[in-house]
């Protein structure tokens, strides 16, 4: 045997043991997972963008809220988004966006407008980006995917957007949503 196999044999047996070490000494944290075994194919609709045109299907989730609308999106710069948000306030409901502190200041942001509008605004102030785009339309629907409320991401990305209609789930989400506004900055 010469020097580098050993070596290569010395060096395998080192990494298992910090492996098995790593292992065994893990502090794990403990996340919920969430599974629905009720969600039918009627109540998720799946839309890709550009080509769904998903600020559509946005705005005619939010025309049809009725008492409640909780936002948590990355990036929000919609003007017709915004206008269904600030419509939805003035018929008397409860509506709350959450989003990543650089929509304080970005230039596109709608986060003033909705401010002046006279909705609830918190921006994540924390370490990392809130990345999240969810919103949560009577405690029962579900809006998510990867399309934030963005022109951009209506007209140009490809983009993925679900609406899904199941109170379980919607349920996680507006628990996700409330952590979030209750560690969120004005």
């Amino acid at each position: 045997m010469n020097k580098k196999q050993a070596l290569t044999i010395i060096s395998s047996f080192i990494a298992a043991i910090l492996l098995i070490a790593a292992i065994k000494y893990r502090s794990y944290t403990t996340y919920k997972t969430y599974s629905f075994k009720n969600i039918d194919s009627n109540s998720i609709k799946i839309h890709f963008c550009p080509e769904d045109r998903c600020e559509n299907a946005v705005v005619s989730a939010i025309e049809g809220a009725k008492k409640s609308i909780s936002v948590a999106m990355y990036s929000f710069t919609n003007r017709d988004i915004a206008y269904a948000l600030s419509d939805a306030a003035k018929k008397g409901l409860d509506v709350k966006v959450y989003l990543n502190s650089d929509q304080r200041d970005e230039k596109y942001s709608k986060a003033q407008f909705l401010k002046k509008k006279g909705i609830a605004v918190k921006f994540h102030d924390h370490d990392g980006l809130m990345h999240n785009k969810f919103a949560v339309i009577d405690d029962n629907i579900i809006i998510t995917g990867s399309f934030n409320w963005t022109a951009s991401a209506d007209k140009r990305n490809d983009e993925n957007l679900l609406l899904i209609n199941n109170k379980e789930a919607a349920e996680a989400y507006k628990k996700k949503f409330d952590r979030l506004w209750a560690g969120g900055a004005r």
